[in-house]
């Protein structure tokens, strides 16, 4: 009986070792289809590469892994949602020259996480001016113009902390939190099809307030650890966070939140891939 225990309990270490192996290392694709009239004809079928929360994971040699399946997918534009490389990475040359292709190829439009915020002042300076000089879109606090033909939709984005509510939200905060967000985000114009580029999902709440019409976030991470479709626990340790993955439409605003690509501050993974985001937009 003690030994048939004991195989039974080495087994099943194994399938967990397994288990992990796969939700940290094994990426995949996730597709979404978003609906909207306001888009315009000239952006019917646009279709979005969504990358997020990579942490300076690297999956294969020059991250292969991860340029491969974009070039594959072949997107008209990339966003880039924050964390895309950790606070303690060192060497930011590399995690920038590894996405130099991306960069090249396609419109990259890319909004700061809670690590690129704390990377430190010289680092995340630096770091901004070599996304730059790659043709990168970085938006911080701001609108950028799409344009084909003689029509646009607008990207905006609020950086990290900026697009964080207050930990005591009662009505009154809530309202003065959106003006705030929307003092920030002048130039927004409920008018255009709105895209919103912001980190954190859990004020998604307070986003569809702006008028935007699509938003794409992270820093969850799906969840460290999720069943079916509960996640367990984010990133700013509540149980059951609401918006922690997938696709989400209330009223007129819809919410793609990734469940990243890499770890943070726990090294593990579970029932819960690294994955690309790809959306088509539909009028």
């Amino acid at each position: 009986m003690l030994e048939i225990i004991g195989i039974s309990i080495i087994a099943l270490f194994i399938v967990f070792i397994i288990l992990v192996y796969i939700s940290t290392n094994i990426i995949k694709i996730k597709r979404y289809t978003v609906n909207n009239s306001k888009l315009p004809k000239e952006f019917d079928g646009l279709k979005i590469v969504h990358i997020s929360d990579v942490h300076s994971k690297i999956f294969g040699e020059n991250n292969s892994g991860i340029v491969n399946r974009v070039l594959k997918i072949n997107p008209d534009i990339v966003i880039m949602s924050g964390d895309i490389i950790d606070k303690r990475e060192k060497d930011m040359e590399k995690f920038v020259s590894m996405y130099k292709t991306i960069y090249e190829k396609y419109p990259t439009y890319y909004s700061i996480g809670n690590h690129e915020r704390n990377l430190g002042w010289k680092k995340y300076k630096k770091y901004l001016k070599m996304l730059q000089s790659c043709g990168v879109h970085v938006i911080i606090n701001g609108s950028e113009k799409l344009i084909k033909n003689d029509n646009h939709i607008a990207i905006n984005a609020l950086k990290f902390r900026e697009n964080m509510q207050p930990k005591v939200l009662t009505r009154e905060k809530e309202e003065e939190f959106v003006s705030y967000m929307r003092n920030k985000l002048r130039n927004l114009n409920t008018n255009d099809f709105n895209i919103l580029i912001a980190h954190d999902p859990e004020n998604f709440k307070m986003y569809k307030k702006l008028g935007v019409d699509l938003v794409f976030s992270g820093h969850v991470h799906g969840g460290l650890i999720r069943i079916g479709k509960i996640c367990l626990l984010s990133p700013r340790r509540t149980f059951f966070p609401k918006y922690s993955y997938g696709k989400t439409t209330e009223e007129n605003t819809t919410i793609i939140t990734s469940s990243g690509m890499g770890k943070a501050t726990l090294p593990i993974r579970l029932f819960n891939r690294p994955e690309i985001v790809v959306v088509t937009l539909k009028k």
